[in-house]
């Protein structure tokens, strides 16, 4: 039967939430519809008996296969080989989208990953020619992702199919101290953190949650075994505590009114509070952060910011400081 740009639209952005196993049903969909006209103009918004015959159009016109699932109350696929073979329709704002994403991740995803997801990008541009495409401002959209750690690329594409597919991998990890170990881990989050990849999952051989730098994996296996992922663990992946270091509650700290705007800018805590005292100064409250982090800070300022809580990261702060000048007074 034909099918009409709209509705070609709804079941992409339905599809994309099975595959993303979000567990849409035709309410919560159309919900989420209407909530898209609203934030992004995009006029799809329609009745749940709508969905319904888009679920029916999938499944007799595409053999998707899909099925209910009543623990979620939501249909989902029953397995993820499927793919949905259908016209591509995109639009400017998605084209530019796509471009973008494609420009960022060649500065954050090591090869070959880098390579593929530009590739794909291209072979949609090869079929599309939106109107913004000029290579020189594509070109001047600059990603500087700082210095990274090197991943060895066999390393890297083990892990991420390894937590793609929801298998456990066999690996050998050296520590801080560089001493090798053997483990069985599951990967059940893959991060991008502070220009690092990392995963966290569960480790086999210490029965616990651990996180794994992927820098710091010399071999990754591929053990055969699959896994169920873990919505705790993965849930746990916080930018304040991703890599759970001891951390010092409750700060407070007096600091110059000139490294305001670096505060705000480049923020310690997604919850910090700025509090005016006068012209010259500010109060800055922390609700937590790593004791190595917060004592490297106050360090850095060179004297602009002052420990007022707690009285043993003061005492910290001093003893540091004083170890930094004895050792510089030749």
């Amino acid at each position: 039967m034909p099918i009409n740009k709209k509705q070609l639209h709804r079941m992409v952005r339905f599809v994309a939430q099975l595959k993303e196993n979000r567990y849409p049903n035709c309410n919560s969909f159309a919900e989420e519809l209407r909530e898209a006209d609203i934030s992004e103009n995009r006029n799809l918004a329609c009745t749940a008996k709508t969905i319904q015959r888009d679920i029916r159009v999938l499944k007799d016109e595409f053999d998707c296969p899909l099925i209910f699932d009543q623990e979620h109350n939501g249909y989902c696929l029953k397995h993820h080989g499927w793919d949905f073979k259908c016209p591509q329709l995109f639009e400017e704002h998605e084209m530019l989208a796509a471009v973008l994403g494609a420009r960022v991740a060649e500065d954050i995803f090591p090869e070959p990953l880098k390579s593929s997801i530009r590739q794909a990008v291209d072979f949609q541009l090869a079929s599309n020619n939106p109107d913004f495409l000029d290579k020189a401002i594509v070109k001047s959209l600059t990603v500087i992702p700082g210095l990274r750690a090197n991943i060895d690329p066999d390393v890297f594409m083990t892990v991420f199919h390894a937590w793609q597919q929801h298998e456990a991998l066999d690996i050998i990890y050296a520590d801080s101290k560089n001493l090798e170990s053997k483990r069985r881990i599951e990967p059940h989050a893959l991060v991008y953190y502070q220009c690092s990849w990392y995963v966290k999952g569960f480790c086999l051989k210490r029965n616990e949650v651990r996180t794994f730098a992927l820098h710091r994996i010399v071999d990754a296996k591929n053990s055969g075994l699959c896994f169920e992922p873990d919505e705790k663990i993965i849930n746990s992946v916080l930018n304040d505590h991703f890599l759970e270091y001891k951390e010092i509650s409750g700060i407070e700290l007096l600091c110059d009114f000139d490294i305001k705007s670096f505060v705000t800018g480049s923020p310690l805590h997604r919850h910090q509070q700025i509090e005016p005292v006068d012209e010259k100064s500010f109060r800055l409250l922390i609700p937590a952060i790593p004791e190595h982090e917060i004592l490297q800070w106050v360090l850095y300022q060179a004297g602009k910011a002052e420990v007022i809580k707690p009285a043993s990261l003061r005492s910290k702060v001093r003893k540091k400081a004083q170890k930094i000048a004895d050792n510089h007074r030749k």
